[in-house]
């Protein structure tokens, strides 16, 4: 099953989910780290706009609770030059498993596509995300533990002196 989402407004970064701040404990001033409101603000603003697509979509079809495979698109405004997207897609997973979209965000198994697009003008940002189940055969190669190595890789270990456990 596929499904398409998307997000409007500011997109945070992971790195700002806590700040320290300080108070005065006993005549001494003492660092506490504390939510930062904004993420708090931006993480409710994305919930509330993924459960409504669910509706839409039909809330007997959520959580997902299979392995997926994700594309998203940052249509980012401002100085995005500067915005680091890996971050960006940490709060994907996280709305995503917090909206009930996903049972747990572990489910994202493949990352078909991440693009950061820039240059919207008298907007919001948007996270344009789609979803699509994996199918058994796909899911059970991914979790056979036998991965398939390219020549490269064992020139690389010869190169850093190491030896891969049974290597012919």
């Amino acid at each position: 099953m596929k499904f398409k989402f998307f997000i409007v407004g500011k997109i945070p970064s992971k790195a700002n989910y806590k700040k320290i701040s300080h108070r005065r404990v006993n005549g001494e001033i003492k660092p506490f780290i504390v939510n930062n409101p904004d993420v708090i603000k931006a993480q409710q603003d994305a919930v509330w706009q993924l459960h409504k697509q669910k509706v839409a979509y039909g809330l007997d079809k959520f959580p997902i609770e299979r392995p997926v495979k994700i594309s998203v698109t940052f249509y980012l405004t401002g100085r995005v030059k500067q915005r680091d997207i890996d971050n960006a897609e940490k709060f994907v997973g996280d709305v995503l498993e917090k909206a009930e979209v996903l049972k747990r965000d572990s489910l994202i198994y493949l990352k078909e596509r991440v693009e950061k697009r820039l240059g919207i003008k008298s907007f919001k940002e948007v996270i344009e995300l789609e979803l699509e189940e994996l199918p058994d055969s796909a899911r059970l190669e991914m979790e056979k533990g036998e991965p398939n190595f390219p020549p490269e890789f064992f020139s690389f270990l010869k190169l850093i002196n190491e030896r891969f456990p049974d290597e012919s």
